[in-house]
């Protein structure tokens, strides 16, 4: 008699999300591939999403709203119906009351538990409070990479043990096109062929995220401005990414600086265009003060972009010496590294003959051996 698979139930309703959290949701369920021979894998996702599971995932579509009401009363009811060994919340939030299994919780950043001062939709008190007294009753914390490992273990005194990385890295041997839409890294330019989306004519500096106070538009426009002031014909700056909590702000400092006719600010694209912006960019500018990792940073050195990033950030893991580190905090030291990429041909090959050296290693990563590794435990079946 064929023995049967112990059921992995997983929560991803952030799939549905064109944040980072839903860009790792995506991958992250694309990544329990690994697991398919092992275990019979559920899904719930959101109602009319776009994104679907790889082929053999049994997948359940909800309407989860009100998201909190849904996540703390339906959700623990269907674990209770569907009875699963284990479950996977990749939402960064465990209910309440959880019915009988072993629950693994996924953590995109420690962002909700730090004095960040910045009013954020995904840092509010209200994630804190949970966040801080939830996260310790998992069986197993599945974080993104050491630096957020490291923060969950000073903030919440965590063991090390508790805590396994799973960093959001695209592999190499997935084709392109299949499992994951956009915003997971690929391959560069050479492997994950041609980008076939729209994109600017011409130079430019480009910044990806959601408009939101920790991605610091606002200071990436003051040290443009400076860029600007020393070089007129400096090329425009675009930032491309959904209008959020952070717009009103960003526009005003477009308007202050006197800048409305060269930085853009695109809204939402599409995958396609997303990568053309990247691929055809003269320059990419991470400019966020905080990441629980730094997937957009790493698609432009997967693209092979010369880029700058905030020196001292999460994204050190592994941008340093492929990317330019500066004080994003410092207006006068982000236009210094703006011109220098811009200008200074030397300090580009630099930068490339690094990302050559170090980045295919990076590349190497294996998510789903490393999924697999962090969940067979709570499903009871043997590495």
């Amino acid at each position: 008699m064929e023995k049967i698979k112990p059921l992995l139930l997983v929560e991803a309703l952030a799939a549905g999300n064109d944040s980072g959290l839903g860009n790792m949701t995506r991958l992250f369920v694309d990544g329990l591939r690994g697991l398919a021979g092992t275990a019979d894998i559920m899904v719930i996702l959101p109602r009319a999403g776009a994104y679907k599971p790889p082929p053999g995932f049994r997948f359940v579509s909800v309407t989860a709203k009100p998201l909190r009401v849904w996540t703390q009363l339906s959700f623990p009811l269907l674990i209770k119906r569907v009875q699963p060994a284990a479950v996977l919340c990749l939402g960064q939030n465990l209910p309440w009351w959880r019915p009988a299994a072993k629950y693994a919780l996924a953590i995109a950043d420690a962002g909700p538990l730090e004095d960040l001062g910045w009013p954020t939709s995904s840092h509010d008190p209200y994630n804190r409070r949970w966040l801080r007294r939830m996260a310790p009753k998992a069986d197993a914390i599945v974080a993104i990479s050491e630096f957020t490992k490291a923060r969950l273990i000073s903030l919440l005194g965590l063991p090390a043990d508790r805590i396994r990385v799973v960093r959001p890295i695209r592999p190499l041997r997935w084709e392109s096109g299949t499992g994951s839409p956009g915003g997971v890294a690929a391959a560069p330019v050479a492997e994950g062929g041609p980008a076939t989306g729209g994109h600017p004519p011409g130079d430019y500096f480009l910044a990806l995220g959601n408009i939101e106070p920790r991605k610091n538009f606002p200071g990436l426009i003051a040290a443009y401005a400076l860029l600007k002031k020393k070089h007129p014909d400096a090329p425009p700056l675009y930032i491309a990414g959904h209008k959020a909590w952070g717009y009103g702000e960003t526009a005003s400092a477009i308007a202050r600086h006197g800048l409305a006719a060269s930085v853009r600010l695109t809204g939402y694209l599409s995958d396609a265009d997303r990568r053309a912006y990247l691929v055809h960019c003269r320059v990419y500018v991470a400019s966020s003060l905080y990441e629980g990792w730094g997937l957009p940073l790493f698609e432009a050195l997967a693209e092979g972009k010369p880029a700058i990033y905030h020196a001292g950030s999460s994204q050190e893991e592994f941008a340093r010496g492929s990317a330019l580190a500066v004080d994003c905090r410092d207006p006068g030291r982000l236009a210094e590294a703006m011109e220098t990429l811009w200008t200074d041909t030397a300090a580009r090959d630099r930068l490339a003959a690094d990302r050559a050296e170090r980045f295919p290693g990076i590349l190497t990563f294996d998510l789903e051996a490393s999924l697999s590794a962090a969940l067979r435990p709570l499903l009871g079946t043997p590495d």
